[in-house]
């Protein structure tokens, strides 16, 4: 078969698409719209002018007040959506990578491609365009379990949510764009709090308030104590799946109330009693399962799985060298 792959820079140009995964929504480019210092794009492969398959990339500056390829990075999560499932999807893929390539490898420095949740996705397609792997830890949880969320848990997990309930947290969903600004700049100037990712720009969460919540396509869960917001999670769905996307917790002032270990609990529990069948961390660390990040989600029950993040920078010399380091 023959395939041509289209790039495409703004949402009104785009043929029809169904949303299927979370992270290639059309609505993607609704959601990092207006933020000076990215650029979304996505790739179409089509067949016959029939769209088989899609991929969505963002171009972000590391300095919203620096231009230049050298301070731009193109980042890339979850496997692309597959509109055809006759088709050969290695194929299609290594045309896709090879386009992404072709495109931006003179206005980026580096290419990341992350969140495959298979060690093995797309393996010939990222060796033949020079992008080279670490492994990564995927943490998943099961909401369909015989066993609820509750009896998941660690022993220690449970009892530092008890805890937590027993000292008058609570969980509330934010439903109010009045209350975002007050809630982003609470945590964006504190530095007590606990944070999963780098936080974005606010103005990247008023479009997902405005593109996806009011969609029923994600949520905000805020803890509280007494009035005070302790903690927080941002969540994504997609059919039977969420997403944390973002998770917090004000974690030096707040020690004992355990409001990180809360609020995703919570969160899980919220999910779980929506239908959701799984809950996704997605890549959550290095191959270490023992420390850091890995160890402290896996306590919530999940099961971690090997991954793979892909990377390519293009600058030759660089490349070559992190090759031979890496691989």
């Amino acid at each position: 078969m023959e395939y041509q792959v289209k790039t495409y820079y703004n949402k009104e140009s785009l043929p029809p698409l169904n949303d299927v995964k979370f992270f290639h929504y059309v609505s993607s480019f609704d959601w990092n719209k207006n933020i000076s210092h990215y650029k979304p794009l996505m790739f179409i492969a089509f067949h016959d002018k029939k769209p088989i398959a899609s991929m969505f990339a963002l171009i972000m500056r590391i300095n919203r007040f620096i231009h230049g390829s050298a301070f731009k990075r193109c980042y890339i999560s979850q496997q692309p959506v597959f509109f055809d499932e006759d088709i050969n999807k290695i194929e299609v893929f290594d045309l896709l990578i090879s386009s992404l390539v072709k495109e931006v490898e003179n206005k980026v420095f580096f290419i990341e491609y992350r969140n495959l949740n298979d060690a093995v996705f797309g393996y010939k397609g990222f060796r033949e365009n020079g992008f080279y792997s670490v492994k990564w830890i995927n943490v998943r949880n099961s909401l369909q379990r015989k066993r609820k969320i509750w009896e998941q848990l660690s022993s220690t997990r449970k009892n530092q949510v008890n805890k937590a309930k027993r000292k008058g947290v609570v969980i509330e969903e934010l439903t109010s764009y009045e209350k975002l600004h007050e809630i982003y700049k609470l945590i964006a100037k504190s530095k007590n709090w606990k944070i999963s990712n780098k936080f974005p720009p606010y103005k990247y969460f008023v479009n997902f308030f405005n593109y996806y919540i009011t969609e029923g396509k994600g949520k905000i869960l805020i803890s509280r104590y007494n009035e005070k917001i302790i903690g927080g999670i941002i969540l994504g769905f997609e059919q039977k799946t969420a997403y944390a996307l973002y998770f917090w917790g004000k974690e030096k002032s707040y020690k004992t109330y355990y409001p990180t270990v809360f609020t995703i609990f919570s969160a899980m529990e919220i999910a779980e009693k929506e239908g959701y069948e799984f809950f996704d961390f997605m890549d959550s660390g290095y191959l270490n399962i023992n420390a850091g990040k890995p160890r402290f989600l896996l306590q919530f029950g999940g099961k971690p799985k090997a991954t793979r993040r892909w990377y390519r920078f293009n600058w030759r010399l660089l490349n070559f060298f992190a090759k031979k380091i890496y691989d």
